[in-house]
């Protein structure tokens, strides 16, 4: 299977030890971004992954596509131009207090400056099995914007499976009432079999309202099937956690398809690094659905390779297939030799 993920390429710049930005003068930098989180999950899962970005055209932007084949992601599509990368500074939060995520120079980056020209989209998806399009490209500009419209438009021409994650992100569209963000994921959500999404997503983005007499433990998962009924989506997938601190929580996860709603096994988390954990359940929906596992063993599967997510220094999965499945069979060997 060949997998094509568009996407901006970040670096991510790392406070050691869980101090603040305030109290440290050191900073430790890999890269990172949705796509590249995914793609990097289904490398280990057996699939050929590509990326199609922009980096910027000096050490900078090489080291950045090192990383990223380091990863086992193939930069064939990866363009280099410009002076910028996008930054994003990461206060690792501990206990009670939450951690921090602060974006900087993004709309000078290479990706957001990037056009038309720089992409070859007939080309780049000959022989592509799926694509996935991450909604964060959809807020950063109109650029970006165009780019992931035009690129959903041909794979749906080609009849390649659309994967969409919604990943809203508020300080990025800067639209209070939602409403300009509505129009935009409305557009693309014609061309998208699988989406990721939850039902703030749904209820506060698209409008969808819960029924009056609506039993509050069935609100999210209704709202979400009324999601998928109205713009007739395929599959709606998603994860639920609960929170008792930021380095104890759980988590399952849930799909929605022609068969109603179901829910997966709960998953009690440690966790070592939390950005990019949704990434690992992402990439786990991916391969179950593109494997064809049934609706149970794929939401175990997903759920298994979030938690294993967790456990694993930096934003991009790297656990194996493998790993993943001993989670599954609840194996708790502590060593193998």
């Amino acid at each position: 299977m060949k997998v094509l993920a568009f996407g901006e390429v970040m670096m991510r710049l790392m406070v050691p030890d869980h101090k603040l930005l305030s109290q440290s003068e050191d900073l430790k930098y890999i890269f990172s971004g949705t796509g590249v989180n995914i793609l990097s999950g289904l490398y280990q899962m057996g699939y050929e992954t590509y990326l199609a970005s922009k980096l910027p055209h000096n050490n900078v932007g090489y080291a950045a596509g090192a990383y990223l084949r380091k990863l086992g992601v193939k930069d064939d599509y990866i363009n280099f131009g410009g002076n910028y990368i996008g930054i994003y500074f990461l206060e690792t939060g501990f206990g009670s207090r939450a951690t921090e995520v602060t974006y900087m120079n993004r709309q000078n980056s290479a990706f957001c400056q990037s056009t038309m020209e720089d992409y070859d989209f007939d080309k780049i998806l000959q022989d592509i099995d799926a694509v996935h399009i991450c909604g964060i490209s959809l807020a950063l500009n109109d650029n970006t914007r165009k780019l992931s419209l035009e690129l959903a438009k041909k794979a749906y021409e080609k009849n390649i499976r659309i994967f969409f994650d919604f990943n809203y992100r508020p300080s990025l569209w800067g639209d209070k009432d939602y409403s300009f963000a509505k129009t935009q994921y409305e557009e693309i959500l014609k061309y998208c079999s699988v989406v990721f999404a939850g039902y703030k997503d749904a209820n506060l983005i698209l409008d969808i309202e819960p029924d009056k007499d609506e039993k509050e433990d069935n609100i999210a998962h209704n709202v979400l099937l009324k999601m998928r009924s109205k713009y007739n989506i395929h599959t709606i997938c998603g994860t639920y956690r609960s929170i008792e601190s930021s380095d104890h929580q759980y988590i399952k996860g849930y799909l929605i398809d022609a068969n109603g709603y179901h829910e997966s096994s709960e998953y009690e988390l440690k966790i070592l690094d939390r950005i990019g954990a949704g990434d690992g359940f992402a990439a786990g929906i991916i391969y179950s659905l593109l494997e064809n596992l049934d609706t149970s063993e794929a939401l175990e599967f997903a759920a298994c390779s979030a938690v294993l997510a967790h456990t694993t220094y930096g934003d991009s999965p790297v656990v194996s297939k493998k790993s993943i499945y001993r989670l599954m069979q609840k194996d708790k060997t502590d060593i193998f030799r």
